[in-house]
């Protein structure tokens, strides 16, 4: 079995940014040289996310309306010294995630016809980083 391990920069532009990121992963699945395995995507901040779905607009808009009522920005929260936008983006992280894994075969991600990764920044605009392994054949 092999491994390969490579760092992904993110250049966020601010708080609600989705970004596709799956041709980034897919070209660096073909530079291992990995035929079938599988890809783990690491995010190593607590106030951003990776998830699979569809690149549509309007689901992003649907999402960012459903965190607003689950999560609005105009209560109180306990983790409020950094304000109530980093205290949401706590928890978003939490509940959308910041690990995935997909299968990898014949060097290529196994995706749904409309299935995307996308990495999600909940907080301010900086440089993010995911960690991609994969390991297989």
């Amino acid at each position: 079995m092999k491994m390969y391990r490579e760092w992904l920069k993110i250049r966020t532009k601010g708080p609600l940014n989705f970004i596709d990121i799956t041709e980034k992963v897919q070209e660096i699945v073909e530079k291992s040289k990995i035929s079938n395995g599988m890809v783990f995507l690491n995010s190593m901040h607590n106030t951003a996310a990776i998830f699979v779905q569809e690149n549509d607009p309007t689901i992003f808009e649907d999402m960012k309306e459903f965190f607003e009522r689950i999560l609005p920005l105009n209560r109180k929260y306990h983790h409020d010294y950094e304000g109530n936008l980093n205290a949401t983006a706590h928890l978003k992280t939490n509940l959308i995630g910041c690990f995935l894994a997909l299968p990898v075969e014949k060097n290529k991600l196994v995706l749904g016809t409309w299935q995307r990764i996308f990495f999600v920044e909940w907080f301010e605009p900086r440089e993010r980083k995911v960690l991609i392994t994969i390991v297989g054949d």
